[in-house]
């Protein structure tokens, strides 16, 4: 693994006890690089992003993260920590949480947890990570209340409060409407460019202002690189 490759999946292939998800997949990314990764529902993705994770293990093959090989659980809670996560769906909290607080919640694991309170410097991480996507103006309300648009910015911001190197977007732009989606994809292209880390968004749909800087494509089962916008 080169000193710029923050990924490195080797001949991976994974099945749910069935048909392969994914075949003989081998893929390096480099660091600092903005990828989108295209597909099908269904078609791999977020397997592929579980698998970048640790949440899932291939069925063979190797997958190396932060040039850590994720082959152990030890391997993937190092890594895990390491990474943002952003997913498609919020989950609305039980109680009433504020804004301030559920962009706290990103860095439980990492900076305090059931043994560890947290400290001065998480409250200020989070809010400076809403002010970077600026968003501190919610700060105190109930995110309860918020749009979706906004709920999402605010999600982005927790799986960035722990100062990340590597961001994984599952489908982050499905059930915004186009107003808000066109202005998340700029906050990303945004923050990619102020950030300097390594960004990788899973989506079905085109996303022609995402200007990205490699176009990947999943198709039974398989990965590979499209040059130019998708057709």
């Amino acid at each position: 693994m080169t000193a710029e490759s923050v990924i490195r999946l080797n001949d991976v292939n994974f099945s749910y006890d069935g048909p392969p998800v994914l075949e003989k997949v081998t893929l390096s990314i480099a660091e600092r690089d903005l990828v989108c990764v295209i597909g099908p529902n269904g078609g791999g993705k977020s397997t592929l992003l579980k698998l970048l994770c640790g949440a899932l293990s291939p069925t063979s093959g190797t997958v190396t993260v932060l040039n850590t090989p994720l082959n152990c659980e030890a391997a993937k809670r190092c890594v895990r920590i390491q990474i943002g996560y952003l997913s498609q769906i919020q989950q609305d909290p039980k109680i009433a949480i504020s804004v301030l607080e559920s962009v706290l919640i990103g860095r439980w694991g990492s900076s305090f947890s059931w043994l560890h309170r947290c400290k001065k410097e998480d409250y200020q991480a989070a809010w400076d990570t809403l002010e970077l996507i600026g968003a501190q103006h919610l700060a105190t309300k109930d995110i309860r209340t918020l749009s979706g648009g906004q709920r999402q910015r605010i999600a982005l911001a927790r799986a960035l409060v722990r100062k990340p190197p590597l961001l994984l977007m599952d489908e982050p732009t499905t059930y915004l409407d186009p107003e808000s989606k066109d202005e998340f994809i700029q906050l990303i292209r945004s923050l990619h460019k102020e950030l300097h880390i390594t960004m990788i968004t899973v989506t079905h749909e085109h996303m022609p202002l995402m200007k990205h800087d490699r176009l990947l494509k999943i198709e039974d089962g398989h990965i590979f690189e499209l040059n130019g916008e998708m057709a």
